[in-house]
């Protein structure tokens, strides 16, 4: 009976939709030889014993040949990096001259960037070598199991002496300052013998950024030591749990542990970049010294030629290895499943484990892993670990709900018009509890509901949470986004795709530089990132993958790769950033988005607009720059206000004439406006809206109007008769443009003083009027009377100031203008007014 993969029909796949996956990486065999003779060598001690009739070196015109092949690939993909591995053998053994020359080759030769890595036993390693690695940046990995004991044991030379010595000098040249920077991570495989917490103490004293354990390869025909195939025991899960339980108690942990961080990603929703666990697609291929094109060379372990595809650099490209049933096999996820791992509960998670470990003569790898107990227990240890760690963080302050309360005092401010900084902090706060609490009320309808994406909405949840507990300000800034309580607020109320919960978790990790993968739904081929931007896909595409890495960020979907590292670019393909605006003056800094992409940016309006050019962005910093020096010169408290509140501005469209603007209590922290025609406008629309969010929040916490009961009332800034709620909200941003105008008349001469007493004056008349109707209106509870009380005393004392004849004559026709058209309009006549 034939082996699987050789029976898989990739036609069939290819027919059905399945897309074979991009190569991203290239592990070229510079040499074939090695310097060490380690007892569990894949290469030499293993079934394949390829590399005797190999030659030693890569030859310059095979490395050309790679090189060629290479760019081909990631033209042919429109990939944007690839990662470059010098592998053996030993590829020290090559030499610094040959391997410089490689690297600059492979680089003259590609067109997209290329991370180049070497990965060594180190026993060569000096400071020729890290000068060359500096000048080329060139990472470096190093292999050390330990101890000097522990790392003895098993790699030594040919004549039986341990190499423990060399490595640890290398290490020390690696981790001085001048070269720190090129080292990558220490790779160990798993020794029983040797102590596991001696062992990650003595990794991690060369204080490596990465570890990588990797379990020493076998089958289920040549089981690993200590590992009977079948056998129930759990030798290498409780090795691995002595350290796993060191390093998660540990905070801050001294360094990643690849094995553990691809676990937990995988069990918060994201996906793996590791062989050893999850469901990614392999996308790598081996290069050999003779230039054959090979799968991983780790197969050799399972039986001769194992790697081997008959293809070669100088006359097949790599799109020919994908197409061959062996590629396919490591690509197409549960498809390669045994039936028993379909049915695990953490076969998702585990994957089957490494490809090669699932080898069984006669029926191939379509196995469970020789360690399949192991893995299981691990998985299951690691994720009741987290599980129990997220109950606990959810708990903490920074992730609980506040009760919010507004002192008497500060209610007294904000009814005058004012309040000042802190008092507009104190409505910030309770308006982030807000978002939180729609947040996981997503959570919960999803779950009451029995959403069928429930799954990922948790893991989503889970992975937002994970990121709190480390990067609080990162995800403070993602919640706090303001589109993120009007998507939030819809999707509990519609069940209408709670999922893109994930698209907030992606942008927490990107903020953060949290290392994992999310995948994130795809609606209409856009992913929008809460507070960073939009990036466009095919619109066939219903889920990508966002690959966080530090400052590397890379969407993966059906073999299309995009990489937007430099989230805070406005343009880029397939990615549009969210522009920035900001202005400072006398020390005061205001800085906001310009939201012209989430869908949620300001929920109900009908003249949103779509991106702002560069030169209407460039329009709107200048009239920004103008109008908050008028701000802060003249309007102190205002400007310290509108700081402290606004984070988001959302273009809309132009009205036929003067200037449209909004707020929406679901989306605290924007104000929606209209290209203003000059800087006082501006100005005076910030303060105006700011206003809005500032009664929006505190109705929040404070119920100031009772329920309507259907009565309208005349409003003089609108064409429409307003209910009581409505009155409130625009007298109450009037009482603030009063007192702008107010204010602003004193730093104006000419017709511009006229204008400014003019605005006074109707606005002062018209807050006070609204102002009364309301108080009468029998629409106000208790602590809105004292409200409106207070805005009515603000407004009176105002009354006396003196005002220029000329600015209240204007003033007087532009309101009697208003209520005639207002009156012909709404079919009112003057009773009906009160």
């Amino acid at each position: 009976m034939p082996e699987w993969p050789s029976t898989l029909d990739v036609d069939a796949l290819l027919a059905g939709g399945w897309q074979p996956t991009p190569l991203r990486q290239f592990v070229l065999k510079v040499h074939s030889r090695c310097d060490l003779a380690c007892s569990y060598c894949y290469v030499y001690e293993m079934a394949d014993q390829s590399w005797r009739s190999r030659p030693k070196r890569m030859s310059r015109v095979t490395a050309e040949a790679a090189a060629a092949r290479i760019a081909e690939h990631a033209r042919t993909h429109g990939l944007p990096g690839v990662q470059v591995v010098l592998h053996g053998g030993e590829p020290l053994l090559a030499g610094a001259g040959e391997l410089g020359a490689i690297v600059e080759l492979i680089r003259s030769a590609v067109a997209v960037p290329v991370d180049v890595v070497v990965q060594t036993n180190a026993t060569l390693l000096d400071d020729t070598f890290l000068r060359l690695f500096a000048r080329l940046g060139v990472g470096v990995g190093v292999s050390l199991d330990g101890a000097r004991h522990a790392h003895d044991r098993a790699r030594r030379t040919a004549d039986g002496r341990g190499s423990y010595a060399k490595v640890a000098a290398a290490l020390e040249r690696l981790t001085a300052p001048a070269y720190r920077h090129l080292f990558r991570g220490l790779l160990c495989t798993v020794d029983l013998r040797n102590d596991p917490l001696e062992t990650y103490e003595a990794l991690l004293a060369f204080s490596p950024p990465t570890v990588d354990f990797l379990l020493p390869h076998g089958n289920w025909a040549a089981p690993p030591p200590g590992r009977e195939a079948g056998a129930e025991g759990t030798p290498y899960a409780d090795w691995l749990i002595a350290i796993f339980d060191r390093w998660y108690a540990t905070d801050p942990r001294p360094a990643g542990v690849r094995l553990f961080d691809e676990i937990i990603h995988l069990l918060l929703g994201g996906s793996s970049a590791s062989e050893q666990v999850g469901l990614s697609p392999v996308a790598m291929a081996v290069i050999e010294t003779d230039g054959e094109i090979e799968q991983s060379d780790i197969l050799k372990s399972a039986f001769d030629g194992a790697g081997r595809t008959g293809l070669h650099v100088t006359h097949d490209s790599f799109d020919e290895l994908l197409h061959l049933p062996s590629t396919a096999a490591r690509q197409i996820g549960p498809l390669a499943l045994a039936p028993t791992c379909t049915v695990c509960p953490v076969g998702m998670i585990c994957g089957g484990g490494q490809y090669a470990h699932r080898y069984r003569p006669a029926t191939g790898f379509r196995n469970p892993s020789v360690y399949c107990p192991d893995l299981l227990r691990l998985i299951r240890h690691i994720g009741s670990a987290v599980q129990a760690d997220l109950a606990v963080r959810v708990k903490e302050p920074a992730m609980n709900l506040t009760e919010h309360r507004v002192p008497a005092d500060v209610f007294a401010a904000l009814a005058t018009g004012g309040g000042g900084a802190q008092a507009v902090e104190r409505l910030v706060a309770a308006e982030r509890s807000k978002h939180l609490l729609l947040v996981r009320g997503v959570l919960d309808a999803a779950h009451r509901a029995d959403h069928p994406r429930w799954a990922e909405v948790r893991r989503a949840y889970d992975l937002l949470a994970t990121i709190e507990s480390r990067h609080p300000e990162a995800v403070d800034t993602v919640v706090r986004h303001p589109s993120v309580g009007a998507w939030a607020r819809h999707a509990v109320r519609t069940l209408e795709a709670p999922e893109q919960l994930a698209a907030l978790a992606a942008a927490a990790a990107i903020r953060a530089g949290f290392t994992c993968e999310v995948d994130v739904p795809v609606a209409d081929g856009v992913i929008t990132l809460p507070s960073l931007g939009q990036i466009t896909l095919p619109a066939t595409v219903s889920t990508a993958t966002v690959h966080c890495s530090g400052d590397a960020v890379e969407v993966s979907a059906n073999g299309i790769f995009l990489q937007v590292s430099d989230v805070l670019a406005s343009e880029l393909p397939g990615w549009q950033g969210l522009r920035s605006l900001t202005a400072e003056a006398g020390g005061l800094r205001f800085g906001v988005l310009i939201d012209d992409l989430d869908p949620h940016r300001m929920p109900g309006s009908a003249n949103l607009r779509g991106r702002l050019t560069r030169e209407e962005a460039a329009v709107w910093q200048g009239l920004l720059d103008e109008a908050w020096g008028m701000l802060v010169a003249n309007h102190g408290t205002v400007a310290q206000e509108v700081a402290a509140a606004i984070r988001v501005l959302t273009p809309l469209a132009a009205p036929p004439q003067g200037l449209s603007s909004a707020t929406s209590r679901e989306t605290f922290g924007c104000i929606a406006l209209s290209t203003p025609p000059d800087a006082h406008e501006m100005a005076v629309t910030l303060t105006h809206e700011t206003q809005h969010a500032k009664l929006s929040a505190l109705l929040d916490i404070v119920p100031l109007t009772r329920p309507d009961d259907g009565s309208r009332y005349y409003a003089p800034w609108r064409d429409d008769p307003r209910p009581v709620p409505g009155l409130l909200q625009g007298a109450y941003a009037y009482l603030g443009v009063t007192d702008f105008w107010r204010r602003q008349r004193h730093h104006e001469d000419g017709a511009a003083l006229i204008r400014a007493s003019s605005e006074f004056a109707r606005w002062r008349e018209a807050a006070r009027m609204v102002s009364g109707t309301i108080l009468g209106s029998g629409g106000l509870t208790e602590p809105g009377e004292v409200f409106v009380g207070r805005m009515i005393e603000q407004l009176d004392a105002w009354a006396g100031e003196p005002v220029p004849d000329e600015a209240t004559a204007m003033a007087r026709q532009a309101a009697e203008r208003h209520h005639a058209l207002w009156q012909a309009r709404n079919n009112r006549s003057a009773a009906d007014l009160s």
